[in-house]
């Protein structure tokens, strides 16, 4: 059996407290800050004494305390280790913890800190069992020995992405979703976030005024205001982002998603998409589109973006592989118009020189291959089943939510009658384990109330069980009260 390490303890032997309690807390704390985590080994009292240079009998006084008070547990012929019992306790705490607060700050600090799965319905979440794991990595090394080890050197001339996968997109783009550009205003990203980042740096200053949907993806409003931006919530109707009428209205920048808005799952109309481009012809403001899951129309064709009918140089396009492929990919990309590219250049090299090539080479021969395209149809069709699943569930179990907008996307928008309900809701879905966050958490003022639901990462029968848990649970909520 693998030798365990021993765990950084530090005795102080000039301390009043005894060597074997300075070690039996130094332990405890170890485990419960989760630095020795339930079900593993301890070092032998041998070892430890020896590594700590104190008696074998002060390291098994120790130990023995810590098997009464329940911390450790012993296995005949194989050792102690840390309870199983601390897990239980950890999942207990996790279960009761509030939901952390939404600012970028407070987003970081609360992250779990081991990898897991998202558990439904977390939204905005593709299954990444559907990525075909076995091709890539044959890509990869194709790459690899298409480029030789020129592709692990530094390339700070490549500031704007590897050619060969800004060609690549280019045409991606040009035929799925109509945006109109040449392959050199494309530069790729780690990921939209980073798009974000540096547009909000590029074009805005302190007090600049961003006219944003109103509940919208926190992500960009978060990039905005490390900028010193102002905020304009703007409402959503079923038609989408509502400009104010008033002739007096203006923006810097405007901020939309308008092939399926995040997060209620409302189309920008072709009559507001005409009027939005044509304010930002007449009066200089930028638009920002960000298309973050277009590919997923369920019961009719994508749109064309909203780039493609701008005629002024004015929309800047915005887009990721993480819902297409997988998150952790990291790689984004984002449409500029001519006169942005050298600016943008300039100010990406700063924050990071240039992103990961091997990743990029491997990604532009998966859309050269036609592998992209096989792999949006499959998981659209995947997609597809599971959104019916979702809301013929829904519907059988009755679960007190309106669904209008399923024609497509990753997630649905379930409202309900009031922001009292939405708060209830969301509580009690949280104490079930379910990852439903309300509307209100994407929202700067009062909007229609309801939950968000991700369906896309679940498959049928896990969405089923889930509904159906749902359901219990608030027939439950209902007759206690």
């Amino acid at each position: 059996m693998h030798r365990p390490p021993t765990p950084l303890i530090l005795l102080d032997r000039k301390r009043g407290t005894s060597l074997q309690t300075q070690l039996a807390q130094s332990l405890k704390a170890l485990m419960q800050s989760g630095v020795l985590q339930p079900g593993r080994a301890v070092p032998s009292s041998r070892e430890l004494a020896r590594d700590l240079q104190v008696s074998r009998n002060t390291v098994s006084q120790a130990y023995d305390r810590l098997v009464g008070e329940g911390y450790l547990e012993a296995a005949p012929r194989r050792g102690l280790f840390v309870s199983e019992v601390l897990a239980e306790q950890s999942v207990r705490r996790t279960a009761l913890a509030p939901a952390p607060p939404t600012s970028p700050a407070s987003v970081l600090l609360h992250q779990a800190a081991r990898m897991e799965s998202p558990v439904p319905f977390r939204p905005c979440q593709p299954d990444v069992r559907l990525f075909p794991l076995p091709l890539w990595n044959r890509l990869r090394a194709q790459a690899l020995r298409s480029h030789g080890s020129n592709l692990l050197q530094y390339q700070s001339h490549l500031t704007l992405g590897l050619p060969e996968l800004r060609r690549s997109l280019a045409i991606y783009l040009r035929e799925s979703r109509g945006v109109q550009c040449d392959w050199q205003q494309l530069a790729i990203t780690i990921g939209s976030q980073q798009a974000l980042y540096l547009l909000a740096r590029l074009l805005l200053k302190p007090g600049s005024r961003v006219t944003m949907e109103d509940p919208g993806y926190l992500g960009a409003r978060f990039a905005w205001e490390s900028a010193g931006a102002r905020l304009d919530p703007v409402s959503i109707d079923s038609e989408g982002l509502r400009l104010p009428r008033d002739k007096r209205f203006s923006a810097d920048l405007v901020y939309t998603t308008p092939s399926r808005q995040f997060p209620t799952g409302a189309c920008l109309s072709l009559a507001r998409r005409l009027a939005l481009v044509e304010f930002a012809a007449r009066t200089r403001a930028w638009i920002v589109e960000d298309d973050y899951d277009s590919e997923y129309r369920y019961t009719r064709p994508p749109l064309p973006s909203l780039q493609g009918l701008d005629r002024s140089g004015r929309v800047i396009y915005v887009a990721s592989m993480s819902k297409v492929l997988f998150p952790s990919l990291r790689i984004g990309y984002v449409v500029l118009p001519p006169s942005l590219v050298e600016r943008f250049a300039a100010l990406r090299a700063v924050l990071d020189d240039h992103g990961p090539l091997v990743d990029q080479a491997a990604l532009a021969a998966f859309i050269e291959s036609g592998a992209l395209y096989t792999h949006i149809r499959r998981s659209r069709a995947e997609y597809g089943d599971r959104l019916e699943a979702f809301t013929q569930a829904a519907s059988k179990q009755g679960i007190p939510f309106s669904f209008p907008y399923t024609d497509g996307g990753m997630n649905l928008a379930g409202f309900v009658g009031g922001p009292a309900q939405e708060d209830e809701y969301a509580k009690r879905l949280h104490q079930e384990g379910l990852d439903v966050p309300p509307l209100t958490r994407y929202s700067l003022r009062p909007t229609a109330p309801g939950l968000v639901f991700g369906f896309t990462a679940f498959e049928p029968r896990s969405i089923r069980e889930s509904i159906l848990r749902i359901a219990v649970a608030l027939r439950r909520r209902k007759k206690a009260n």
